[in-house]
């Protein structure tokens, strides 16, 4: 799989649907300005997260998982 830029595309954004559960995908973006980016991903609606953006995803218990925190303190 190719590993597109940063500004390639925006990250996916649908609507909640209640039953988050966010995983780590393949994709890593590579951003100038912050280096590589997992792309993560929830398999309750689709949305995706990387860590550039101004909130942290939380699975539907109330959790922040694990490599989503890793992800988030990388500087």
């Amino acid at each position: 799989m190719a590993t597109p830029p940063r500004s390639s595309r925006p990250v996916e954004a649908w609507p909640c649907q209640s039953i988050c559960v966010w995983n780590p995908t393949a994709e890593v973006w590579l951003d100038p300005a912050s280096g590589a980016l997992r792309v993560f991903r929830c398999a309750g609606c689709g949305s995706e997260w990387v860590r550039t953006e101004a909130w942290t995803p939380v699975d539907a218990g109330g959790r922040v998982p694990p490599e989503v925190v890793a992800e988030r303190d990388v500087r």
